[in-house]
């Protein structure tokens, strides 16, 4: 049986390496496509371009990993169904469930493998990309404080809806701020209409404030016209400590869902949604594989073309399924659970009735 799970692995080698260097090459393309005008507008370096692009492979591990699977597998499992040498297996008393072993293995150590590169590698290496795109970017003055995304700063957290620029300033519009407490008290919440900066001092226009009494319960509150918060810091220098749900590790995700997610219902459902999603995405290159297998078992015959051709439809569907699994999370047509975990049991329901056709 090893010489069995040997040549199975074999086979499997060039096409995995080969699946994710072209979607590497393809991802890379596509990210140097949208910053090329401002790369070149601002005469960015070689060296930091190419250190930017090579930082944000990690990012990708979403679409390298699982396509390097799929293609790995239906190559694999066509190439040797065409030659017939999984019909010899069989007559000699070989289970295709026991063929597929390897191959499965492979599937499940790449799922293990995305989930590190998700929460240990990606979230390192956006920090550091966003600090090579900061430097490409300081000449003109740094970016600007990106909306939808919850950021800390000192004893802070913000929230920006959205951000406009008018002439050389920076507008915030409908902020919210959430002031951690010291030591026994309880946290403020400051929102406002807009924000702008006066020197370090943030400047907060036509809000509230909310603090906090011992009970939970508001203790007091009140608007004001203008206040003013000292953070020390620019908010140009904001850029490196913001980050989307898809910047986050699912750990950072479910401590901010546990810390703000009763703040703002929209919000919180929005990051309970991708917080599942985290979970079950790195299972893909083991679902698609559990899937692809029989599939190419049974129509391999025709080609290596048709292996091509069955992982792609297969990729298609998967992603679809996700994209719409999200869509329909963050409507609240489906709990952000099912919403989450709908294409693992979907793959995993359709790869098990799969493989028992094929036996």
């Amino acid at each position: 049986m090893r010489i069995i799970d040997r040549y199975a692995l074999k086979e499997m080698v060039v096409p995995t390496l080969a699946g994710m260097l072209v979607v590497v090459i393809l991802m890379l393309g596509n990210s140097l496509y949208y910053l090329i005008t401002d790369l070149v507008h601002l005469q960015a370096r070689v060296v930091d371009v190419a250190q930017l692009l090579l930082l944000k492979v990690p990012s990708f591990a979403w679409m390298i990993l699982p396509s390097g699977a799929l293609f790995g597998c239906a190559l694999a499992v066509t190439r040797l169904a065409r030659d017939s040498e999984l019909t010899m297996m069989r007559m000699a008393g070989v289970s295709v469930r026991r063929i597929f072993v390897p191959i499965f293995v492979v599937g499940i150590t790449l799922s293990a493998a995305h989930y590190l590169v998700q929460e240990k590698v990606s979230p390192w290496a956006e920090t550091r990309s966003k600090r090579v795109l900061n430097r490409i970017y300081r000449s003109p003055g740094a970016p600007p404080i990106r909306p939808n995304v919850f950021f800390n700063l000192d004893n802070y957290w913000f929230y920006v809806q959205r951000v406009e620029r008018e002439g050389k300033n920076t507008v915030l519009r409908k902020v919210m701020v959430y002031e951690l407490p010291v030591g026994e008290e309880f946290p403020s919440i400051y929102t406002a209409e807009t924000a702008v900066q006066d020197g370090n001092v943030w400047v907060l226009k036509n809000g509230t404030v909310h603090k906090t009494g011992r009970d939970g319960f508001t203790d007091y509150e009140a608007r004001f016209q203008e206040a003013r918060l000292d953070l020390r810091r620019s908010i140009a220098g904001l850029w490196e400590g913001q980050k989307t749900t898809e910047e986050m590790t699912a750990s950072e995700l479910g401590s901010q869902i546990e810390a703000f997610g009763s703040t703002n219902r929209e919000v919180s459902v929005d990051w309970r949604t991708n917080y599942h999603f985290k979970l079950s995405i790195p299972l893909s290159c083991f679902l698609i594989m559990l899937c692809v297998a029989p599939l190419c078992l049974r129509y391999g015959r025709t080609g290596g073309f048709m292996g091509v051709l069955i992982g792609i439809l297969v990729l298609a569907a998967y992603w679809n399924i996700i994209v719409f699994g999200k869509l329909l999370g963050t409507t609240e047509i489906l709990s952000p659970e099912v919403a989450g975990w709908s294409e693992v049991g979907i793959f995993a329901m359709a790869g098990i009735l799969l493989m028992w056709k094929a036996e």
